[in-house]
């Protein structure tokens, strides 16, 4: 299933905690965690005319608002590609996958956990 996040504050955070400090921000504490790149999955990488990969994956961890320890794991990607692409989010070792499809110059972020006070990830791509 996937599950696109529909505040503001979360797109406007990944782009740039730095430039809205206040947002994302609870007291000193950041709600959120960005991540790093995926592990390789070690399936080709669809890439635009210029041999540019064609998704963009950002990763970030979010605590939510009214309990503090729950947190959730998401991975957003974006399609810069005219084509449709299909993925795959997984945690690494695990069988715990999401699947996306991604519309030609669309956007998805997806969920993929929800766990209690975890707030570093690993994840890899398989794309379709």
């Amino acid at each position: 299933m996937i599950e696109r996040c529909v505040s503001p504050l979360f797109a406007a955070s990944l782009l740039s905690l730095a430039a809205y400090p206040a947002w994302g921000q609870v007291g000193n504490q950041s709600r959120f965690t960005l991540q790093g790149p995926a592990e390789k999955s070690g399936t080709p990488v669809p890439r635009d005319a210029l041999g540019r990969p064609c998704l963009d994956v950002e990763a970030a961890s979010r605590a939510h608002v009214v309990n503090r320890e729950m947190v959730d794991h998401i991975v957003s990607l974006k399609n810069n590609c005219l084509r449709q692409i299909n993925a795959k989010v997984c945690y690494v070792n695990s069988d715990h996958c999401k699947d996306a499809v991604l519309q030609a110059y669309k956007r998805v972020d997806v969920i993929l956990g929800t766990v209690r006070s975890v707030t570093a990830f690993r994840y890899s791509i398989i794309q379709k």
